[in-house]
């Protein structure tokens, strides 16, 4: 549903935001997506249209929709990870009486334009967007619905999220490792486009210098998506250096259960040679033989804390911008506990 607005004077929505007190992405939403808007915040922007001069012909103010639909964006469906936030924040979009849509893919300037006409023609009233996005990127999708950040997040705007501390779980992990004695651990990230695999990165490397260890670049393998078969690979070539790894940290299960395979094939007995630690804590973790240590990240939380942040961002625009971490924990198993 539209406002009736006639804009015959030229008057830019950042101005309107700035006498209203809000985000231009509202003013945008008043105009074109009225019934999302809480009822005060409508007045805010159509009281601001008037004082800058807007002829404005107004209808009756429509209650906020008690249905719509959100959509979710994740960056692949293969990644088994998205499946429990998934879950999380459906539970979440249920309780409210919202349909869920997912949307596959990367957001990027080939395929940003199709996203926003999906959002508009199916009148997507909020964005739950799980990938890296650029800032002009994200600033698009914001100025056309309500969006919310869940796991990945640009740390150069001021958009709400619900994500972890990838540094400080990183580093928890490598400590761990540390603790049982391994000095040569090597360390297999994802695509470096994720603030996730910058994130843990660091986090690897700060334990390592904290504790003296020279952190040697020979044993970081940078992969470029979530493959096992890549993993696997890479976790062979490492151990067939001179002087291979005595453990790994890898930021995914799925890595960790291919360096696992690696150490069967290469004939390492996990953990006395060789200790591994994953990331996510996946199902398949604790059936592995050995059971995978892992970073167990609260995967259907974020999902059901992110679909909240959008709930209450969508009724009351005018509200802060949460930026919100949960807590990690690591799950010890038998693949690094001597």
């Amino acid at each position: 549903m539209n406002t009736n607005l006639d804009m015959n004077k030229k008057v830019k929505v950042s101005e309107i935001a700035a006498v209203a007190g809000v985000s231009p992405a509202t003013v945008s939403r008043v105009i074109n997506q009225r019934e999302i808007v809480k009822g005060e915040t409508y007045e805010k922007v159509i009281q601001a249209m008037k004082q800058l001069g807007c002829s404005i012909n107004e209808s009756p103010i429509p209650q906020p929709a008690s249905t719509g639909l959100i959509l979710i964006n994740i960056p692949s469906l293969n990644n088994p990870f998205y499946g429990a936030i998934i879950k999380g924040a459906r539970a979440s979009i249920s309780r409210h009486g919202y349909s869920m849509l997912i949307n596959e893919g990367h957001i990027n300037p080939g395929t940003i334009d199709l996203l926003v006409k999906t959002l508009k023609q199916n009148k997507v009233i909020g964005l739950i967007t799980m990938n890296c996005i650029e800032t002009s990127l994200i600033k698009k999708l914001s100025d056309t619905t309500c969006v919310v950040q869940c796991c990945e997040y640009n740390e150069d705007t001021d958009l709400p999220y619900v994500s972890i501390n990838d540094i400080a779980s990183a580093k928890m992990a490598v400590e761990h490792l540390l603790a049982q004695g391994k000095k040569r651990i090597a360390f297999i990230n994802g695509p470096f486009r994720y603030k996730y695999a910058k994130h843990r990165l660091q986090g690897y490397m700060q334990a390592l210098e904290e504790a003296g260890v020279p952190v040697d670049q020979e044993y970081i393998v940078q992969l470029p998506e979530i493959d096992s078969d890549l993993a696997t690979s890479a976790a062979l070539q490492l151990l067939n250096l001179s002087e291979p790894p005595d453990a790994f940290f890898t930021v995914s299960d799925v890595y960790g259960a291919a360096v696992l395979r690696a150490c069967y094939l290469s004939k390492r007995r996990v953990p006395e040679q060789v200790a591994v630690v994953g990331f996510d804590n996946l199902e398949i973790s604790k059936s592995l033989v050995p059971a995978l240590s892992t970073v167990n990240q609260p995967k259907s939380q974020l999902g059901f804390m992110a679909a909240e942040t959008l709930f209450e961002k969508i009724t009351n625009p005018a509200i802060p911008n949460k930026k919100i971490l949960l807590d990690t924990e690591l799950i010890v198993r038998e693949s690094s506990s001597l």
